[in-house]
């Protein structure tokens, strides 16, 4: 017996009569797919819009899997059209599901549902309840809604771009997954980090190359974001825009106050030359920090702007549109005047120059491997060397 041409169809049913285990077997069988769906709306709307349905957010196996979505379309219970694409916003088409528009003619037309008012409306019902279903898991089942976050978070994501009305309704549920595995919202975040650093969500985008920065700043107690996808940048700037009390840094944009130490770093012109002559690199900019950790000789640093500039470039350049040449990277070199490595090559005199180059290099490249990969060119350089200085002992 087809699910759908059942006496009573489910979506006729009053949602508090429908049980978790009915709306899954309705999926299952009306959409062959074997997977739970991630969750479940049952819309019920009434005068003047007057049209009942259930929409399903699937489950995928991983993110390279494309999202085909499919609403069926029905009249008084009447099958009109497999796959109705103009109901629904199109940052929505992933969901799967049955509508039931008593208001719209039988014999419809896509063009007639294109540009008609009564479909706009349905359209934007829908983005509300949908919108209406995260906030209720985010408020009210907090544990399932973590477990499915990852598979949210990028729809998610995009429809708030795409929608400021949906932003707006569901911006207090985006959560930002941090280095541990756990989650918080951007408020408890910044509630939780009110007195170290207000206002200011500190975040990775790898955490293996960036884990010397991670581990520094949880020392300090501060719990770091990840933000590892390609959207995530222009979430975030979309959400500075829109917030504007709230900043995103990198924990590599800058040496936070957080890690410095107490006393005054020493500036040493020699060092800056050395580093310069050493790397081959007449524009670096090198400056000096008093760091609490003074077994990290120097770090690397790419300010917030200049990053996302680069990430938007790499976007555009992966869309396949030149924007005249690459965007130039501006690193800083920070020397830890606490370090005694640092403070020893400033000691090295002229007649062992060649030492100290080998040894600047080092200390460059090394700050350089927790910042980006390196180039086949950079990583037979730093090996050949790092195998030179060994042979120093």
């Amino acid at each position: 017996k087809n699910p759908i041409n059942d006496t009573e169809p489910l979506w006729l049913k009053n949602p508090s009569d429908c049980t978790d285990e009915e709306y899954a077997s309705f999926y299952k069988k009306v959409f062959n797919d074997y997977r739970e769906p991630l969750f479940h709306i049952h819309i019920n709307a009434d005068y003047p819009l007057n049209f009942k349905g259930i929409l399903y957010f699937p489950a995928r196996l991983n993110e390279y899997e494309s999202y085909e979505g499919q609403v069926k379309l029905f009249y008084n219970q009447v099958f009109v059209a497999d796959d109705i694409k103009e109901v629904i916003p199109d940052f929505l088409l992933m969901l799967k599901g049955v509508l039931d528009c008593p208001e719209l003619p039988l014999n419809v037309s896509r063009s007639y549902l294109q540009d008609n008012a009564y479909v706009k409306k349905v359209s934007s019902h829908i983005v509300k309840k949908v919108a209406d279903k995260i906030c209720s898991l985010c408020n009210n089942d907090r544990e399932k809604y973590e477990k499915i976050w990852s598979e949210l978070k990028i729809f998610f994501e995009y429809a708030s771009l795409r929608d400021k009305k949906f932003y707006d309704r569901v911006k207090k549920c985006y959560l930002l997954e941090l280095t541990d595995g756990s989650f918080m919202t951007v408020e408890e975040y910044l509630k939780d980090c009110e007195e170290k650093h207000k206002g200011e969500v500190y975040y990775a985008t790898d955490k293996a190359l960036q884990a010397q920065y991670i581990s520094m700043l949880e020392a300090e107690g501060t719990k770091v974001a990840l933000l590892n996808h390609q959207l995530d940048t222009q979430f975030i700037g979309m959400c500075e825009m829109n917030e504007g009390e709230v900043k995103y840094k990198r924990i590599d944009s800058d040496i936070s106050s957080l890690l410095k130490g107490e006393g005054e770093a020493v500036e040493n012109e020699a060092l800056v030359t050395l580093f310069k002559d050493a790397t081959g690199d007449e524009n670096l900019a090198v400056k000096f920090e008093v760091l609490k950790d003074a077994t990290v000789p120097a770090l690397l640093t790419l300010s917030e702007e200049s990053r996302r500039m680069e990430d938007m470039m790499k976007m555009y350049a992966s869309m396949g549109m030149d924007m005249g040449g690459a965007f130039p990277t501006e690193y800083t070199l920070v020397l830890n005047s606490a370090s005694p490595l640092i403070k020893k090559l400033a000691t090295i005199n002229d007649t062992d120059m060649g030492k100290a180059k080998l040894i600047a290099n080092e200390v460059y490249r090394l700050a350089l491997i927790s910042q980006r990969h390196m180039t086949a060119e950079e990583l037979k350089a730093f090996l050949s060397d790092s195998f030179k200085i060994l042979e120093m002992l």
